[in-house]
Parts: C-alpha cells; sequence; structure tokens
C-alpha cells in the first residue's frame, strides 16, 4: 500500500497563508507537487532487488537521459520502521569482514578476480591505523541499538587521529577497492556468474546443517527465490541485519540496500526513482549503480527514536521532507500526537480505538485548514486518505500552515473510530488523541514533514 494523495494547486488563501506562511521557498500547493514524503506499508515475502536511489544531482540527470526508467527528478532518501522482525542488507559490511568472507567463499574470488581481493587486502592493511573501532555491540535482533533509549554508538580512534583523517584515508584506499571488488562482481559474464553460483550451492548442499554460516544459509535461500542471479553473492559483500519491531533504518541517496523480508512502515521523499541491479527481473542498471555508491563501510545507519509521550516516539533523518511517530497504546489506556505544522497522514496497523481531535474550531489554523481541506463526511480538518476521497478532488492540501502567535490548547473535538487498516489526513495544527480499545493494543505511524517541537504552536 502506498499513501500519497494526489495534490493539486489552488489559489492561494492570500489573507492568512502569506501572513503566516513559514519555511523556505514556496507553499507546497504553490507548486503543484504536494506532499513531500510517500508512506508505504511492506510485508516482503521474496527478496526486493539490490538497490540503490540517487541524490538530487544524479536524480535530474537520469531523468533527462532515460525518462522511462526514471520518471522524476527528485531523491529518494527513506526510513524503514520494522512491524515485524524485519531482514534487510544495508551498506558495504567493514572491510576487514568483507576479506573474510571472501577468503571463505572461494566461488566469489572466482567471479571477482584474486588481483580485486589482494588490492582489497592491500587497503585494509594501509587503513589498519585509520581504522575506527566501533564498539562491540552489533546491530538488530543481535544486540538492539536501536531500540528506544539506546545511546548511539560512538567509533573510538586512537590518539592523535581525527575522524576526518579516517575519512580521508578511506576514500583514497578503501573506496576504489571496495569499488573494484563490486564493479567486478556486478559486470562479470553471466556464465561465470552461473558456473560459480552452481558450485556455491552444491558446496552449501553438501555441508552439514551444524558447520553451515549464516551468510551461506542466506546464500542458499536467495538463490531458490533468485537461481543464477548475481545479487545472491552481494550477501557475502553488504550488513546483513534484522530489525525487532519497532527498529528503524535509514538508508540515503547512493547506498545499496535489499528488503528481504519481513513487514515495515517505509517513509520516503516523493519519488519512484529505484537503481537496481541484482535479486530482479526488472531493468538493471548496473553501471550506474556501480558508479553512483558511496562505497563507505561499516554498520548501516540506525534512526534512534526520541520519547515524544506515553507510548509514542519519534524517529528523526538527516533529511527534511519527513519524520515519523510511533504510537503503540495498550487499552483502556490513551495518549496524544503532538501537532504538527505541516499535513499529516496517520495509518493504523493494529487494534482499535478511537482518535479525537484536539483542534478547537476557533483557532485561525482550524478556520484556515477547513477553508482549504474540504471535509469527508463531516464538517471537520481531519478527513480521510481514502483513494476515492482523491479521485473526487476531496484531499486536504499539502499546505503549510502555521500560527506563532496563536498557541493550540487541547479541546473537546470530533471522534473518530480506529481499526486495522484506517488510514486518516490531519490538516496543519491538529493534535490527536488516541484511546485504544480495552484488552487492544493500538499501534499506528504518522508521517509528516520534518520540524521542531516549538514549530507546532
Amino acid at each position: 500500500m502506498k499513501l500519497n494523495p494526489a495534490m493539486r494547486a489552488v489559489p492561494p488563501f492570500t489573507g492568512w497563508e502569506s501572513a503566516h506562511h513559514t519555511g523556505g521557498g514556496a507553499p507546497a500547493a504553490a507548486t503543484g507537487h504536494g506532499l513531500p514524503f510517500l508512506l508505504k506499508v511492506l510485508s516482503v515475502r521474496t527478496a526486493l532487488s539490490i538497490q540503490a536511489h540517487p541524490n538530487k544531482k544524479l536524480a535530474e540527470q537520469l531523468h533527462n537521459e532515460k525518462p522511462s526508467y526514471y520518471k522524476d527528478d527528485n531523491h529518494k532518501p527513506e526510513m524503514t520502521i520494522a512491524v515485524t522482525p524485519f531482514e534487510a542488507l544495508c551498506s558495504f559490511q567493514k572491510i576487514n569482514a568483507v576479506l573474510q568472507h571472501l577468503r571463505a567463499c572461494p566461488e566469489l574470488v572466482g567471479v571477482v578476480g584474486e588481483d580485486a581481493v589482494s588490492k582489497l587486502s592491500a587497503a585494509a592493511e594501509t587503513v589498519a591505523p585509520y581504522t575506527p573501532a566501533w564498539p562491540v555491540r552489533p546491530w538488530g535482533r543481535r544486540g538492539a541499538v536501536g531500540k528506544p533509549g539506546t545511546p548511539m554508538p560512538v567509533a573510538e580512534l586512537p590518539d592523535g587521529l581525527s575522524m576526518e583523517d579516517a575519512k580521508a584515508a578511506r576514500a583514497a584506499h578503501v573506496v576504489p577497492a571496495l569499488k573494484m571488488v563490486f564493479r567486478r562482481l556486478m559486470t562479470a559474464d553471466q556464465h561465470l556468474v552461473e558456473d560459480q553460483l552452481e558450485s556455491l550451492m552444491r558446496r552449501i548442499q553438501s555441508t552439514s546443517a551444524m558447520l553451515l554460516s549464516p551468510v551461506d544459509e542466506l546464500a542458499h535461500r536467495l538463490h531458490e527465490q533468485y537461481p543464477k542471479d548475481v545479487g545472491v553473492f552481494c550477501v557475502y559483500l553488504l550488513n546483513y541485519l534484522v530489525l525487532e519491531p519497532g527498529e528503524a533504518l535509514f538508508c540515503n541517496a547512493n547506498e545499496p540496500h535489499a528488503y528481504l523480508f519481513g513487514d515495515c512502515v517505509e517513509c520516503m521523499a516523493t519519488s519512484d526513482n529505484v537503481v537496481r541491479a541484482g535479486l530482479t527481473p526488472k531493468f538493471k542498471d548496473v553501471d550506474v549503480l556501480c558508479d553512483m555508491l558511496t562505497y563507505d563501510d561499516g554498520p548501516p545507519f540506525l534512526v534512534h527514536p526520541s520519547v515524544l509521550a506515553d507510548s509514542v516516539h519519534r524517529y528523526v533523518t538527516p533529511v527534511p521532507e519527513f519524520l515519523v511517530d510511533r504510537a503503540e497504546v495498550s487499552g483502556p489506556s490513551s495518549t496524544v500526537l503532538p501537532p504538527s505544522p505541516f499535513i499529516s497522514l496517520i495509518l493504523v496497523i493494529e487494534g482499535c480505538g478511537t482518535l479525537e481531535e484536539l483542534l478547537p474550531s476557533s483557532s485561525p489554523i482550524r478556520r484556515a485548514a477547513s477553508s482549504l481541506c474540504p471535509p469527508t463526511g463531516s464538517e471537520n480538518g481531519f478527513s480521510s486518505a481514502h483513494p476515492s476521497a482523491t479521485q473526487h478532488g476531496r484531499s486536504p492540501l499539502a499546505r503549510r500552515f502555521s500560527s506563532p502567535t496563536v498557541p493550540v490548547p487541547a479541546g473537546a473535538g470530533l471522534v473518530h473510530s480506529l481499526h486495522a487498516g484506517s488510514v486518516f489526513m490531519a490538516c496543519a495544527g491538529t493534535a490527536v488523541k488516541l484511546r485504544a480499545a480495552r484488552g487492544q493494543k493500538l499501534l499506528l505511524f504518522r508521517a509528516t514533514e520534518r520540524h521542531e517541537l516549538h514549530e507546532a504552536v
């Protein structure tokens, strides 16, 4: 399910908006681009492709050169929040781990060549004095460093060295060596890939289950889904992680990743630009992918949520297009989502209960929202984002409303029933009170543009 109602420009509300519009650039509705983010629910049972998303500059270039494959000119940073245990590949493993896998997988060496492995080994020795020592606390199921309240791991450097020194050394040595290995793999002759994969599968199947390494088990599983696909070998190069429910992964531009199994909520900048190179029957743009990647080696970017209120956690990324709130309430308890100065999408994943709007009708925000956000079944600034509403031109506009001079106090408002699968769109400035039904666990997500809490009032 993908949620981004088609927004269209309308004549601006000149009186209030021109006086109170905040944020740089033109209002979203004035540009006709609509919401700056997409909200998705993914239920992955067959692995998705080895892919990356371009930055804005590359997106513009690809859109101009190959508009049939890249249909817009925007970047697509994305965040994935696990609903169930969620498996993924993301970013390159530390160079020493890659070397360890290469030495244990002669079939992969047979594809990339001994010279590429030697170059990677030499790079590892060169940068050893500059290599940050990450805490021995892995991510995902093997450490859960992404859970609320867990401090962000900090790399330790040898005395006298700065992180800038380490980055410069790795850029000069590790990046070209990793790039050589990855390009050799992804551009290898298909017959060579098939022969080496067949040899790898024979070795795995002939090995006792007790002696099989986890990465070999993963390679075998992916090969059953995508026989003879070069992407199977990527498990030896990329970080494998299992996110527990509530843990989140951020993939910025030019970072390789693949989602393997599980359910998640995903939020991203509004774009469909995907550069693929493996585990897919779709169009593969191998040369572009190999050239665009950062080749940073190390742990993936886990988003550490902050606590907003009882049972409410906020996930903030480095990009301005979105943030996501996650609320998990056990009945008959309640909690409140603070107002956002921007349009919000609310998606119920599990359970049932009620949603009460806390924006008083006397607020200038409410009056502006009511005049520009036609109601869906009731006179309020909080309406359903059902596709049928979009088709009839009834979707609220992705316009930024804020009133720095008028606070948004809590007050009695309209109450809506919630159940799994419910989708709502909230106008700017609307706080939301959630109450789970007795005996129920209510799980929902709200996506909106990134902002500071003080901007909501």
